[in-house]
């Protein structure tokens, strides 16, 4: 089958705008970084990083849920503290006024005492952080203690997803808190005794706030091992983060010197086909004047 001198042009033509195009594509990659532009040029690594990409957001979200889970925890620790020292002033009165030196007079000014005290526990059950009321459980909109002591939120604790398929409770409810462990009940039973003078029942109170520390002290040693756990949620997160950025930046970025070599490459090719293209022309035309 003959060639013709036209089909040789096309020919020669084509591989000139393939060059060029390769030297533009060089050209781009190095002033940009990036290995590629649009997806089509290499579907396979393009897919990798949108996977890469979806994962990074990903790992944002739990970065921020674990930053949110950690202002509850140490939020819940300074509360529950600030519990355990009201209940240990309630305690010193709650034994001061079961002794013999008290009286009617003494313990009726106490029980005004333990009634602020109280007030103070209720305060900090609706304490809010963020917004949004600690202790609600999963209602967060609205004062989960009434005025008196009734608890309104929902009995289960907060919970954060804070890693793929990994949840952590970053909150326990009021109900837990100032109901089941007897926090509220000890000292509504303490300012009661107290205004009826009653010291057998004074001094049962007092055993009933031993209780109530008690079960305060659990719920403070769960609140520091959810704040241990968040910071190894951290440490987790930020160490895949790394290893995820620096994969997709071996699929998508291209160094400087690879990017400064291949566009050497692509010239120097584009040289030599335009040099072979002059020849063709060069041949065709002196055979042209034969």
């Amino acid at each position: 089958m003959r060639i013709t001198d036209s089909q040789r042009y096309a020919a020669a033509l084509q591989q000139v705008g393939g060059g060029n195009a390769a030297v533009s594509r060089a050209a781009d990659r190095l002033s940009s970084g990036r290995r590629f532009s649009r997806l089509s040029e290499d579907p396979s690594g393009g897919a990798k990083v949108m996977t890469l990409d979806s994962d990074l957001r990903a790992l944002t979200q739990y970065r921020r849920a674990i930053n949110t889970g950690q202002a509850r925890v140490q939020a819940e620790e300074s509360a529950l503290q600030q519990v355990t020292d009201i209940l240990s002033r309630a305690k010193e009165l709650a034994t001061s006024q079961g002794s013999a030196t008290a009286n009617g007079g003494t313990r009726l000014a106490t029980a005004a005492e333990v009634r602020a005290l109280r007030e103070q526990v209720l305060s900090l059950g609706n304490l809010q952080v963020g917004g949004e009321f600690l202790f609600g459980g999963r209602a967060t909109g609205t004062a989960p203690f009434l005025p008196d002591g009734s608890y309104v939120g929902t009995p289960d604790a907060r919970v954060s997803t804070i890693a793929a398929g990994q949840t952590l409770a970053t909150a326990h409810s009021g109900q837990e808190v100032l109901v089941d462990s007897g926090v509220l009940m000890a000292l509504d039973d303490l300012e009661s005794a107290l205004m009826a003078n009653d010291v057998d029942a004074i001094r049962s109170a007092n055993s009933a706030l031993d209780g109530a520390l008690d079960d305060t002290q659990t719920l403070l040693a769960e609140t520091g091992a959810r704040d241990r756990a968040l910071q190894l949620a951290t440490e987790l997160n930020i160490s895949r983060q790394d290893a995820l950025t620096a994969e997709r930046a071996s699929l998508a970025e291209i160094p400087l010197e690879e990017a400064s070599l291949a566009l050497a490459q692509a010239q120097t090719s584009l040289q030599a086909t335009y040099l072979a293209t002059s020849r063709i022309l060069s041949l065709n035309l002196v055979d042209y004047l034969r």
